[in-house]
């Protein structure tokens, strides 16, 4: 049975274990906040169960501790920022505070991340420039060794998941989207393999090209693939994927298909709202868009109509009163590197 547990007591948990694993503690902090919340949010493919993840990471060199960030190339309105192959969560965080900050006094800002490691949850970092009164847009590649998702037509993997996110400010909760372009994220795939369940239809296909519902068949050896956004009309996301890649990759200046990158291409663009209108103004506008799509009467089988992340934020609410369910799998990763290190386990 999968254990729940408070996101107070998980999140304290997961800053010992990385700092038990030579992580300092400003580190920790984020990372820790950044996985739980995602748990706490629904997204649990991109929360606690990445904890085990990145601590198999520094243990095998491909996270490094400490490393310094550095913001190269600026102008008033452009970076790259270098996370040095330190913590994902922590190099995006730095690169949309810098995204933030030029937006503040420009009105608009474009950053991009080099030797960044996995980021988890792309709509965590949108949400920064949506609870600043900015518009957040990110994207998220990976290098060739994430290439799960096939091309449209395709049965060989080719691309990432690649992750577009945006986030709005409103009058209430913000608008947070934040959707992959393919059917689902690998670490959904993960996340059902771990409870021991089928995936829906139409998510995944066997090495072959054939579709199957059983996430081991995907896995492999030999591997499958995850189909592109869309179903039948699965060329939108599959022209969409390449967006993604384009900015994560070749706008940075780096090669989709290069074998020694690892770890995430992230581009962040944040816009000014108060550039056009007051920033009140705009809030109301949004706030005004929202209750007239939620005014459309629900369609049979549905109860209600629901906004970008209106969910996410019932979700995180309920789960800050009633806790986080970990999946055995994970849970016994995260005790067996407590023992190994001598952390108490909560």
């Amino acid at each position: 049975m999968p254990r729940v547990i408070s996101h107070e007591q998980l999140c304290a948990f997961t800053e010992r274990l990385f700092e038990a694993a030579g992580a300092n503690s400003e580190e920790a902090v984020v990372i820790a906040n950044n996985l739980v919340t995602s748990s706490l949010f629904g997204h649990d493919s991109h929360g606690a169960m990445r904890i085990p993840e990145y601590l198999g990471f520094i243990e095998d060199g491909s996270i490094v501790p400490g490393a310094k960030i550095q913001i190269e190339k600026k102008s008033a309105t452009t970076a790259i920022v270098d996370c040095g192959q330190g913590f994902g969560p922590v190099g995006a965080t730095k690169a949309m505070e810098t995204a933030i900050e030029m937006a503040r006094e420009q009105k608009t800002a474009s950053v991009i991340t080099r030797r960044c490691n996995h980021v988890a949850r792309l709509g965590a970092f949108v949400q920064l420039a949506a609870d600043e009164g900015m518009i957040g847009i990110a994207t998220c590649n990976s290098p060739m060794y994430g290439d799960w998702v096939v091309p449209f037509g395709g049965s060989e993997g080719r691309l990432s998941t690649n992750p577009i996110a945006y986030g709005v400010p409103t009058e209430g909760d913000p608008i947070i989207a934040d959707v992959s372009t393919s059917m689902a994220p690998e670490g959904k795939i993960r996340t059902y393999m771990n409870q021991g369940k089928m995936v829906p239809d139409g998510w995944v296909q066997k090495s072959d090209g054939t579709p199957t519902n059983n996430p081991a068949e995907f896995y492999g050896p030999p591997k499958g693939g995850i189909l592109p956004l869309g179903g039948s009309a699965g060329h939108k996301g599959y022209a969409l994927s390449m967006l993604v890649e384009i900015l994560g990759a070749a706008y940075a200046g780096l090669s989709s298909t290069a074998t020694d990158l690892f770890g995430n291409g992230v581009c962040f663009l944040v816009l000014d709202p108060a550039t056009f209108c007051p920033l009140e103004t705009f809030k109301q506008m949004t706030q005004g868009m929202v209750t007239y799509l939620k005014s459309s009467p629900p369609a049979p089988g549905f109860k209600e109509v629901l906004v970008p992340g209106e969910l996410e934020f019932r979700t995180r609410r309920q789960r800050e009163v009633d806790g986080i369910s970990v999946d055995d799998p994970t849970w016994d990763r995260m005790c067996d590197f407590a023992k190994q290190w001598n952390v108490e386990i909560p």
